[in-house]
């Protein structure tokens, strides 16, 4: 079974020590999964939307790969006055690499995780909740890690003492035990 993951340094997993992310937590004791962890730093839904077919084309193998996609804080961190990508254009973005994937695998979107900047932050709060929405639409799984990691507060707390954006271990083990114990994992990883 193969996983490609698509995102961001969220799904990259910066700032964690072990360096596994969430995404490397999740799969850890799934010795049957291949990763392919393709998150970057820095890329918005637009970067991920220009690669992610190029990218996964020599990874994919019919029958067996998963797509796995997670964005967002890149493209509501502030460039030049405005969000570095509109919600609008995000939801395109994901509207079009969920809709491709799916022709190809089963396809997982992970929302985005919070931030501590709180302009940031209410900007990720909304685009979860219109990347749900889209999500539910089109009838492609989906994943909010938002709420509970906000709630928890360790995910803000390890991010603001690091770098203050990115979490170490305590947070992405929370998120990936967020994303373990959702159905919609178990269904998507059951199914590569």
């Amino acid at each position: 079974m193969r996983l490609i993951a698509f995102g961001d340094s969220f799904v990259l997993g910066q700032g964690d020590p072990d360096h596994l992310g969430w995404v490397g937590r999740a799969v850890r004791e799934r010795p049957e999964i291949t990763l392919y962890n393709l998150g970057i730093r820095g890329e918005t839904s637009a970067d991920i939307a220009r690669r992610w077919r190029a990218e996964a084309g020599p990874r994919l193998r019919p029958g067996e790969s998963g797509l796995l996609f997670s964005f967002g804080a890149n493209d509501c961190a502030v460039e030049g006055g405005a969000p570095r990508v509109g919600a609008a254009q995000t939801l395109l973005h994901a509207r079009a690499m969920l809709t491709e994937a799916g022709k190809l695998g089963p396809v997982l979107l992970v929302g985005p995780p919070p931030m501590p900047d709180p302009g940031i932050c209410a900007r990720l709060e909304t685009l979860n909740e219109h990347l749900k929405t889209l999500a539910g639409r089109i009838q492609a799984p989906f994943i909010d890690v938002f709420r509970p990691l906000f709630a928890d507060g360790l995910w803000n707390r390890e991010a603001e003492a690091i770098d203050g954006a990115h979490p170490g271990s305590g947070g992405y083990q929370r998120m990936a035990e967020l994303v373990m114990a959702h159905p919609a994992w178990r269904t998507f990883t059951g199914g590569i």
